[in-house]
């Protein structure tokens, strides 16, 4: 015969409603941005560390993108030649230094690939 378990515990969170924790540690989060400055602190960490400030901005962003006619917008990437892609990554790199949330450009390290020949034992 199979065990009936009784309990007392009620019908839970009701649906919608933020776990307390959660909801506390936004609150905290938004109390240190406006102690920070606000939108004049993400300002200054766009400009002077681009890196942290895209991965904030990654965090905001839709996982799932389409192009204007619902099609993804990956399979319309892939379907760009290496010269339109660069193209495009050529204007996106030249709005980011233009609005000035582009990082500094990094060194280029030039090098020739030489063929490397086994040791004889």
């Amino acid at each position: 015969m199979p065990k009936i378990l009784l309990t007392t515990a009620g019908p839970g969170r009701p649906k919608g409603l933020q776990n307390k924790l959660t909801v506390s540690v936004r609150e905290a989060i938004e109390h240190a941005f406006d102690e920070l400055g606000g939108t004049s602190y993400l300002v200054h960490v766009g400009r002077n560390d681009p890196r942290t400030f895209c991965a904030l901005l990654s965090k905001l962003l839709p996982t799932k993108l389409a192009n204007a006619d619902g099609s993804p917008l990956l399979a319309a990437l892939t379907e760009l030649t290496d010269a339109q892609l660069e193209a495009r990554t050529a204007r996106a790199l030249a709005d980011a230094q233009r609005l000035g949330i582009s990082a500094a450009p990094a060194p280029v390290i030039e090098v020739q690939a030489e063929t490397v020949k086994p040791e004889a034992e």
